[in-house]
């Protein structure tokens, strides 16, 4: 089977591998269910932004097999997109890969396909992870990727591998960054990219314009469908996952809970009276997120810091601050030569574009606790 046959069109999985479509947790009392996602393990070049937390997510392997009824990796844990080759992750991070293998001899350690690794299928017997799509946690939670709810990924499976690709090796090249938010990676390239972003986006009203003026339908549609994919990133909801999510939740009465990952924002974000969003953030750069389900309620922890994470990335949109035009944010930031107000505002404030390094972050005292059952989302 070649690694394209992986998946479908629509981003999902192909027709000879519905058979691994769903599976079903069950908590059994006792020990949480412990889930990361989005751990982006690379070649170890520049552009892994893995970032070499390698004793730390050991660290946390520890944790969850003392802990841990068992594991749900979300996906994009193998970054195949970055690395290229399974060989050069395994040379880059030979004892993560190994424990990771030697937990799924103790306890069950279930792993969910990402758009960034879909050639994981092939080393299914080594890693002896079961594969999936969804898992099913006590009937009402439901846990995907998040590509899913991706209206640009989900879609167009194979053309945005290519342009994730095609960043990326910039990025490796000219050891810089092309990323989101501008603030935090403000550097000269990805001022650039922002800057002919605003030109993309009126070539884009351009042809509005002819569609309307001659009849003509979905004419650079591809620019259009990338051009609002990079845009809602920008305006703080990465891959425009949470309207969606919450569109999902109020209107299936048979799911309770969404838990994914995709977008890198952590958040356990409450939607209606007894429903929630979770999304589990990501291991890139200096984050290092992950959630536990106790039976009665979800905590989101960042392993590094021992921080507790709730809504607080998710109140601006809800609020409408994602909800403004390119152009809009564009007119209101860029202050002329490739400046731009947030990040020249990061620069005054001591933020600097990454490398990420190690030494710069303290050292976790004690491990994050599971939750406590009486506390509620």
């Amino acid at each position: 089977m070649s690694t394209l046959d992986t998946f479908a069109d629509t981003g999902t999985l192909g027709p000879g591998l519905q058979e691994l479509d769903t599976l079903y947790i069950e908590y059994e009392g006792g020990k949480p269910i412990y889930f990361v996602s989005d751990i982006h393990l690379g070649d170890g070049s520049h552009a892994d932004v893995f970032q070499d937390k390698d004793a730390y997510f050991l660290e946390f392997l520890k944790e969850v097999s003392a802990k841990a009824q068992a594991l749900v990796i979300v996906g994009d844990a193998l970054d195949f997109e970055q690395a290229w080759y399974f060989s050069r992750i395994v040379r880059a991070h030979r004892e993560v890969i190994a424990s990771l293998t030697q937990l799924a001899e103790e306890m069950r350690v279930v792993y969910i396909y990402g758009n960034h690794d879909p050639d994981i299928l092939l080393f299914q017997d080594l890693l002896k992870w079961e594969l999936c799509q969804t898992v099913i946690v006590d009937e009402r939670i439901l846990v995907q990727h998040g590509y899913e709810f991706d209206s640009y990924v989900g879609q167009k499976f194979e053309e945005s591998s290519f342009w994730a690709r095609t960043v990326m090796l910039y990025e490796r090249i000219f050891r810089t960054w092309i990323r989101l938010p501008l603030r935090e990676y403000y550097t000269f390239s990805n001022r650039a990219v922002h800057y002919l972003f605003y030109w993309v986006n009126r070539l884009n009203e351009l042809f509005e314009w002819i569609e309307d003026r001659f009849e003509i339908n979905h004419l650079g549609q591809g620019l259009r469908d990338w051009a609002e994919f990079w845009t809602r990133g920008v305006m703080g909801d990465p891959m425009g996952l949470t309207r969606p999510v919450v569109r999902r939740l109020e209107a299936d009465p048979n799911v309770d809970t969404i838990v994914c990952g995709h977008s890198h924002l952590p958040g356990v974000v409450p939607v209606g009276d007894n429903k929630a969003y979770v999304n589990l953030g990501s291991w890139s750069f200096g984050n290092s997120q992950y959630g536990i389900w106790n039976g009665k309620q979800f905590q989101l922890m960042d392993f590094i810091s021992s921080r507790s994470i709730r809504d607080e990335n998710y109140r601006p949109i809800f609020e409408g601050h994602a909800d403004r035009t390119y152009r809009e944010w564009f007119e209101d930031q860029y202050m002329g030569f490739l400046r731009f107000r947030s990040g020249e505002e990061a620069l005054r404030e001591g933020v600097r574009p990454r490398p990420w390094v190690l030494s710069n972050l303290e050292r976790r005292k004690t491990p994050a606790n599971p939750p406590d059952e009486e506390e509620s989302t």
